[in-house]
This record gives C-alpha cells, structure tokens and sequence, in this order.
C-alpha cells in the first residue's frame, strides 16, 4: 500500500486498473470524489442507479462496473441526521476484502475511502489500518488529500480566476469563455 498525499486521486485514474470508490446504499455520487466519478465515467451512475435506493443490504457488498478502469462501488456508510455520514467499519472491511481477493495482480487506486466526511467519517488512523490489513498483497495506491463539495470547488476555482483580472484582463477573459469546458475538463460538471 502507498499513500499520496495532497493530490486528487481524479486525475489519475486513467493510470489504474480498479478504482474503489465509497458510497452509501442511497444511489448517490454527489459529493468529493465519488461526484467526479460520476462526472469522468457516466456508467457508474447509471448502474447505481439501477440499485434499489436506500436498501441496507447493500452494506458490504460492492458493485463492480467494467470499463477502463473497472470501478468498484463499495457501499460502506449511511446517513445520520442532518446527512451526517456514518461509516460502518465491518462493511468497509467486507468489500476491502472482497475487492483484495478481486483485483489481486491489477493495480487499484482509492482515496482514504471511509476516512472522509463523503464518504462516512471514519477514524483516520483506524481506516488506514483497515485499508492496509485487508488489502494485503493488493497492489493498491491510497489517496488522500482534502475532498470538496462540488459547489465549493467551483467557487474556489471562479474565485481564482476573478483574481487574473486584475493582473491579467486577457487571461480573464479567455478563461471565462471557457469556463465550463475547464469545468468539464475538472469532472466538475
């Protein structure tokens, strides 16, 4: 197991064989990197939602999808009050398992996937113990770098942008042209 740090797992997905991504039983990719996932491989979403929403069965098992890169869903939190996530460690354990035993031989990317706020707040340091005792022998590269609310990570990249203005009108004003292809090309939109 090797831990990046401070870089978005997004752009180097295309680099893996698996991705492992965390979610709840509810049918959504809307937040951090399961949202980008969402926007880079429409399929994903599409065999999500083909599940039944809400269903608590869900909890520890995966859904696989094929495609390059095979994305592997693995439904490991609920929500609590408020859409507070909540991890459950025996899930997460169970489809870490399940995917090590999958994808030995294949290289897999996943962020600190449990240890988030999308992806149910789990102890750090005991989902990094997780991650590692389970996935023993998976050539397997973790993630983990601060996550965003899609909203708030457009923001931060227009609030960027605005601040060219002053210094550079043109480069102003080509970026705002484009802005949604830069979006697009952010798995932003």
């Amino acid at each position: 197991m090797k831990i990046i740090k401070d870089k978005d797992a997004i752009a180097y997905t295309d680099n893996y064989d698996v991705v492992l991504v965390g979610t709840s039983p509810y049918c959504l990719l809307n937040t951090g990197f399961q949202s980008k996932i969402r926007f880079k491989y429409p399929f994903v979403d599409e065999a999500n939602m083909s599940t039944s929403y809400g269903d608590r069965r869900k909890l520890g098992k995966r859904l696989t999808v094929d495609g390059e890169p095979i994305i592997s869903l693995m439904y490991i939190f609920t929500y609590g009050k408020g859409w507070y996530t909540i991890l459950d460690y025996d899930a997460l354990e169970r489809c870490l398992r399940t995917a090590a035993a999958e994808f030995k031989g294949k290289r897999v990317i996943t962020t600190l996937v449990g240890g988030t706020k999308f992806d149910g707040n789990g102890d750090r340091d005991k989902v990094l113990s997780l991650i590692k005792e389970c996935t023993m022998g998976l050539d397997i590269d973790v993630y983990d770098y601060k996550q965003m609310q899609r909203h708030d990570e457009i923001n931060a990249w227009k609030r960027k942008i605005f601040l060219i203005k002053n210094t550079d009108r043109k480069r102003y004003a080509e970026l705002t042209k484009g802005r949604n292809e830069i979006l697009k090309r952010l798995y932003l939109l």
